[in-house]
């Protein structure tokens, strides 16, 4: 099996999806399985991007969101490129620049194709003024999907929203965790000592700073606990975006911005980390709470998108209302005040990702790849 994945987002942007195909393609070499990645290059230098082959395509940034990059490729070297790697499946991650032109090419050359929903766009649109795009935005989903045999989805509220939307040939491709990666070994005391946070409890949050990500709230409910915890509690925000000036213009004295960390310096400010607080209630399906799972923490987080697959409320964290600063709060302070209770929580959070192992998720993937080529054949046989 050959497989070739057209993609507008890959390392080293930072974000899940980035991090799932890095995953992927680290599976598909230790299986021998031939793939090729047609991805956006992020700046002037030739990126390396480990042991998966990878085609690069010059790219722009959009300029209301500098961290997405939009390429539009010389479409006839894309085809001498892909003719050459003779893909049997096309898999497509979005329908933007790469992933129209790899539609076109799967369409063109007769190649099956699948697809995958990664981002929820049209929900974005709001934290950004467009709402009156949102019927153009699924329009233009469900054309896209509509040519795919499958369409991969990474949670059960993504599937009903896409199912809602008229869209089918839906599968679930669920996310995985690297117990290895994320793991409580990484604690580092010389975080906490850095941090000023010995005494204190440490609330992480990881991931892009940017306004759908609900960080507004998190700012608003950090105000609320300090006005009674501000001595108990760290804030520690990873990550970098659009939104993180503005956040640092609104901080408190007991929040810490990191930017990005990468590798052993984010297992270990997971690991050094209490609880894992994430707003977002736009997720697909949100990586970063296995990780902190994994990493031995429970989860704050808001009953709305993707997330619900993995957060059990008072099992391995707490579940609050989307947008709702006070109840984000009320859960902030009910862990500051019962050491115990995150104790019972973190177990739990750690026994749950043990269970999502990658090469399970992947296996299952690759089957569904086989059982899309052999309905592809058996349609040829039929036709010849």
């Amino acid at each position: 099996m050959r497989i070739a994945y057209f993609t507008d987002t890959y390392l080293p942007q930072i974000n899940g999806v980035s991090n799932t195909l890095k995953k992927l393609g680290d599976y598909l070499n230790d299986q021998d399985i031939k793939h090729m990645f047609f991805a956006p290059h992020c700046n002037e230098r030739l990126v390396c991007s480990d042991n998966s082959p990878v085609v690069r395509f010059k790219s722009i940034s959009l300029p209301f969101y500098p961290e997405c990059r939009l390429a539009i490729p010389a479409y006839a070297n894309l085809c001498r490129i892909a003719d050459k790697f003779k893909p049997d499946i096309i898999h497509l991650t979005d329908p933007l620049g790469i992933g129209l032109a790899g539609l076109r090419y799967g369409r063109e050359r007769g190649i099956p194709i699948v697809s995958s929903f990664h981002t929820n766009f049209d929900v974005y649109l709001k934290y950004y003024n467009l709402e009156y795009l949102e019927g153009i935005v699924w329009g233009l989903f469900k054309w896209f999907h509509g040519f795919s045999e499958l369409n991969f989805c990474p949670s059960q509220d993504t599937w009903d929203v896409l199912e809602s939307k008229g869209i089918e040939n839906l599968r679930i491709w669920s996310r995985g965790i690297d117990t290895s990666t994320f793991s409580p070994d990484y604690k580092n005391l010389n975080i906490r000592y850095h941090l000023k946070a010995e005494d204190k409890l440490i609330f992480l949050y990881v991931g892009r700073l940017a306004a759908e990500k609900d960080l507004d709230i998190l700012v608003e409910s950090i105000g609320i606990v300090n006005s009674s915890h501000a001595d108990k509690v760290q804030f520690v925000f990873v990550g970098d975006g659009p939104y993180a000036k503005q956040m640092k213009e609104r901080s408190y004295d007991n929040v810490e911005f990191t930017g990005y960390l990468k590798g052993r310096e984010l297992s270990a400010m997971y690991a050094s980390s209490d609880v894992f607080v994430f707003p977002s209630g736009t997720e697909t399906f949100g990586n970063v709470v296995l990780e902190a799972m994994a990493s031995g923490l429970p989860v704050i987080a808001v009953n709305s998108g993707g997330v619900k697959d993995n957060v059990i409320n008072d099992y391995n964290g707490l579940m609050c209302p989307p947008r709702d600063a006070s109840s984000l709060a009320d859960a902030i302070i009910k862990l500051a005040e019962d050491k115990q209770f995150i104790e019972s929580l973190a177990a739990n959070a750690r026994e749950h990702a043990a269970t999502k192992s990658w090469s399970y998720i992947f296996d299952q993937l690759v089957s569904d790849y086989c059982s899309v080529l052999e309905k592809s054949q058996t349609k040829l046989s039929q036709t010849a």
